[in-house]
């Protein structure tokens, strides 16, 4: 995983709770400082894998309500030997890009 800052990882799980209607504090993440690209991707995976087990209809309207490829999705799913962490993976990406487009749009 590329590095990104800290502020970064936290608007990205801002986005996550939210796209996921989940509450933030109930991860049990650590402090900003303390806050690293691969613990965030880490709770993402969890809540991946319980939703997997549990609601599936839920994983899949949060995918939808994220935008992540449908098509995409499908294929690296087909690919993949550990399915929640291809999920993951992608929801990661997809939410870090939004991050990525609001800090270059809101500069303007």
């Amino acid at each position: 995983m590329a590095s990104i800052n800290s502020k970064d990882i936290q608007t990205g799980l801002a986005l996550i709770s939210k796209d996921f209607q989940v509450d933030p504090s109930d991860w049990q993440l650590p402090n900003d400082t303390e806050l690293t690209q691969d613990k965030a991707f880490d709770f993402l995976l969890k809540l991946v894998e319980n939703l997997m087990t549990h609601d599936f209809n839920r994983l899949l309207n949060s995918l939808y309500r994220i935008d992540v490829s449908e098509e995409k999705l499908k294929m690296a799913l087909a690919e993949s030997d550990n399915p929640a962490k291809t999920v993951a993976q992608m929801i990661w990406e997809r939410e870090l890009q939004k991050v990525e487009t609001r800090k270059r749009y809101s500069s303007k």
